[in-house]
């Protein structure tokens, strides 16, 4: 009778522990959590952008070499090209005044000043930072607005808030960015 018991003990116990380790092996989806993932539309705003940064080395490798230009560059896409290479000129400069921490990167897509005291107390410096955020401004919303004419699903603040971001990710630590808050902190 003691073993009949401790049969039906043991069998119950292995049921349990086969039902139990059934359970546990049932297939579950696996719970994903995407970050630093880009959405379509940053990837396609980005492409664009990238794009046209391609586009204006392939012009400039053309000039440069002197080889005959096959194709002619229309108005706007020379302005574009225009804009492109005076941001690629003026990039040390820009580097330089963010890492001094007179300017940052705005959540707009835009460089703005930043306060700083050697812009109250040296004139010739204030003109340049002033001189040059208004030259990049004009230049990266000539860029933009490309994007947004070109992109089908972007409007064009969704193209200054993509590149916003992407200008944020290419900052170099300690530069001056501004969260969607509106709160300015340096870049870690």
């Amino acid at each position: 009778m003691y073993r009949k018991i401790m049969k039906r003990k043991i069998s119950t116990y292995l049921i349990i522990s086969v039902f139990a380790w059934c359970l546990s092996c049932s297939v579950q989806a696996p719970e994903v959590k995407v970050t630093g993932e880009k959405s379509a539309l940053e990837n396609q705003v980005i492409g664009t952008y990238e794009q046209i940064e391609e586009d204006t080395w392939m012009v400039a490798s053309v000039r440069s070499t002197g080889q005959k230009q096959e194709k002619k560059v229309s108005p706007e896409q020379k302005r574009i090209l225009e804009a492109m290479k005076n941001r690629q000129f003026n990039k040390d400069d820009i580097d330089e005044l963010k890492r001094d921490g007179a300017i940052g990167e705005s959540m707009r897509g835009f460089l703005e000043i930043r306060p700083h005291e050697r812009l109250n107390s040296d004139p010739v410096y204030s003109k340049r930072v002033t001189d040059l955020i208004a030259e990049e401004n004009r230049d990266r919303e000539t860029v933009m607005n490309r994007i947004a004419e070109s992109s089908t699903n972007a409007s064009k603040e969704e193209v200054y808030s993509i590149m916003a971001r992407y200008n944020f990710e290419k900052a170099e630590p300690g530069t001056w960015i501004q969260l969607d808050s509106g709160e300015w902190v340096k870049k870690k």
